[in-house]
């Protein structure tokens, strides 16, 4: 985390790097007093409107200013050039916070979303009932359809039937894009507002419990934004079960717009956080996220190594090639052999040539044979070609010495559990052109497919 920001930023910028602060260093005063300053000294040349901006989707943009207004449910604030400085951190501060009442003032005039505009208040104030927007004619009944079932959540929420709000939710959910834009921001308002973080929590241990459940739950949390990519972040923190965390990990990792509360962990000192980190990136499928693990790749922990790995081989983009290319020669063999799969998840015959000048210098036998296992699985004209060559080199090519026919055999293997196109082609190649032993081998696979086939 920064410790000040740009002294050149918007007051908004200004004021969201305030509420990471408060949220993350509540307790560096130095830092908040200097970027209160900042913040003061923007506001001193005039009146700053700021708004939630929910649009009609769950984006947050990476903007943590929008983030926390709309996870606390506010339209827009009003700030007057007059406001002091208690009043705009008083303000700060609660919005920082999950459940502080958001205080509003003549100075600092805060609109909730979906509701009427709050008068000024010193102290807390009650829960709001559920508010629906108005709806308009072109809604159509649709609308009035969503709005039911809202209300159906609602109850069930005060009733605590979690089945009914995860089933109604999810109806919700599905529903909502059959509504025109405006309708549809201000039904996703709606619901987001009965997702409370106690909801979420309550629909999180009910998934725990019924396991059938977790699929549907999965796709509720994507729907909730940053408050329910922090929650869930915080129990996977708190336990790496596999097992109970699998469905969290899925929800968790197909929410794009929790990069930001993910990132972090990449930079972790802690071998768990960086794993955990770099296990989300993987999912995330963003390229904001390729760097990071590329800077997992070197950690001193294997384990987070390997995430690492993984998580590069999900992506397509150019950019994940370099690091795990260099990864084929790493110290470790596991991360060798790991590094090899995840490159050849790519299917291109591009990685043929960087997969076989590995498997030229590599020693460990079983990695050697993991490496040509991965070439194998590319159905490519490229990896075909190279894997017919290594079958048909003769006597003291790639450094094989006496061992060349057995690892010349386990080439046919490999491609005989590819079982691609390109392993086919290779493979009666080697039928045709190769000697003794392995060109029987190769002959043997074809002749059992040609029969299975008849």
């Amino acid at each position: 985390m920064r410790p000040l920001p740009d002294p050149a930023a918007t007051l908004p910028e200004i004021l969201g790097h305030l509420v990471l602060l408060l949220r993350g260093a509540p307790d560096r005063n130095d830092w908040i007093k200097k970027s209160l300053d900042f913040a003061m000294a923007r506001l001193a040349q005039g009146p700053a409107l700021l708004e939630g901006g929910i649009e009609n989707n769950w984006g947050l943009g990476g903007d943590p200013l929008k983030e926390r207004l709309q996870v606390r449910q506010i339209d827009e604030v009003r700030v007057a050039a007059g406001a002091s400085r208690n009043e705009l951190l008083r303000f700060l501060r609660a919005l920082a916070d999950d459940f502080e009442p958001i205080p509003s003032t003549d100075r600092v005039r805060v609109r909730c979303v979906a509701a009427p505009a709050p008068e000024p208040v010193s102290s807390a104030a009650p829960a709001p009932p559920l508010a629906l927007p108005e709806r308009t004619r072109s809604d159509g009944k649709l609308a009035e359809l969503i709005e039911s079932v809202l209300r159906e959540i609602d109850d069930a929420i005060r009733q605590q039937q979690w089945h009914t709000v995860l089933h109604d939710a999810q109806a919700v959910l599905r529903m909502l894009p059959g509504l025109g834009e405006a309708a549809r921001r201000m039904h996703v308002i709606a619901l987001r507002r009965l997702m409370s973080r106690p909801v979420i929590e309550a629909l999180i241990d009910q998934a725990y419990r019924v396991p059938e459940e977790q699929r549907r739950t999965a796709e509720v949390l994507r729907s909730g934004g940053i408050q329910a990519a922090e929650l869930v972040l915080d129990i996977l923190k708190k336990s790496e079960t596999v097992g109970p965390r699998a469905f969290l990990m899925e929800s968790l990792g197909g929410m794009p717009d929790a990069f930001q509360v993910i990132a972090p962990l990449a930079r972790s000192k802690s071998p768990a956080e960086a794993r955990l980190g770099a296990e989300l990136l993987g999912r995330l499928g963003i390229p904001e996220s390729i760097p990071l693990l590329a800077a997992l790749v070197r950690h001193p922990e294997e384990r987070v190594r390997l995430a690492a790995i993984d998580g590069l081989g999900r992506y397509r983009e150019k950019s994940a090639v370099e690091p795990l290319r260099l990864a084929l020669g790493h110290q470790s063999a596991t991360i060798r052999a790991r590094a090899g799969r995840a490159l050849a998840a790519r299917g291109s015959g591009a990685i043929a040539m960087p997969l076989l000048a590995a498997i030229e210098v590599e020693r460990e036998p079983a990695t050697w044979e993991e490496l040509v296992g991965a070439l194998a699985a590319i159905d490519a004209p490229e990896a075909a070609a190279a894997l017919s060559r290594m079958a048909l080199a003769r006597r003291g090519l790639f450094g094989l010495g006496g061992g060349q026919v057995r690892r010349q055999l386990a080439v046919v293997r490999a491609l005989t559990s590819a079982n691609t196109s390109a392993a086919k082609q290779a493979l009666a190649r080697i039928a045709a052109e190769g000697e003794g032993e392995v060109a029987q081998a190769a002959a043997a696979v074809l002749g059992a497919g040609s029969g299975s086939a008849g």
